[in-house]
């Protein structure tokens, strides 16, 4: 009788936590999806308009492997194509799942020039000095893509996406001072681009950024 009265408790308490375990399951394997249900329109475009930026970036990485004269340069281009290709990949399936959640598609409403994309590239193609233009046109790119983190950061919910924004600003930072240590060292004096964005500015431009950009957009 004893017996039969645990073992009718235990059915009980089995029928009682059944939905919660598998609800718990749920959330495992459909993690994605919990995700997503948190993101939102900047979300998405921090993904999207990020995947052409880093392209954009990879584009120049490999232009100095094959002219770059310094060995800094080409190991800093090695650095930056296989960092930001893993995070164009990252990035492609994070707008897929938001894409597939129904999350709205916008713009991030930044400029070329605060994005870093509004140079002419045929600049560092023909240039002479290549170490220097690499530096001089990857700082401000690089500036650009902690602008739209920070952006991200601002606004945007989705956990990952958000993760990735930390990632990028801490990474491209350092990339940012390094390149001036180098310029400093190698030219006299760091790039008229400046250095890392002013934090209280967001996503905008300083009045020397502007002034940089458009110099090399022509």
């Amino acid at each position: 009788m004893h017996r039969t009265r645990i073992l009718a408790m235990l059915t009980a308490a089995a029928l009682i936590l059944a939905p919660a375990v598998l609800a718990a399951c749920g959330d495992d394997d459909d993690g994605g999806s919990a995700a997503s249900q948190k993101a939102n329109a900047t979300d998405r475009a921090f993904a999207a308009e990020m995947i052409g930026h880093h392209e954009a970036a990879v584009e120049m990485a490999e232009a100095a492997k094959t002219n770059a004269s310094r060995e800094q340069i080409t190991d800093l281009a090695d650095a930056i194509i296989t960092t930001q290709k893993a995070e164009i990949a990252q990035m492609q399936a994070a707008e897929q799942r938001l894409a597939d959640a129904g999350v709205d598609q916008r713009d991030l409403d930044m400029t070329d020039a605060e994005m870093g994309m509004d140079m002419n590239m045929d600049m560092l193609d023909s240039a002479e000095g290549f170490d220097r233009m690499f530096i001089d046109m990857m700082i401000p790119h690089h500036q650009g893509a902690i602008r739209m983190a920070r952006m991200e950061l601002a606004d945007g919910q989705d956990p990952e996406l958000r993760e990735l924004a930390e990632t990028i600003i801490a990474a491209q930072a350092k990339e940012i001072e390094q390149m001036n240590t180098w310029r400093e060292a190698w030219y006299g004096e760091a790039s008229p681009a400046g250095g890392v964005p002013d934090e209280d500015m967001g996503s905008h431009m300083s009045d020397e950024e502007q002034e940089h950009g458009m110099e090399h957009s022509g």
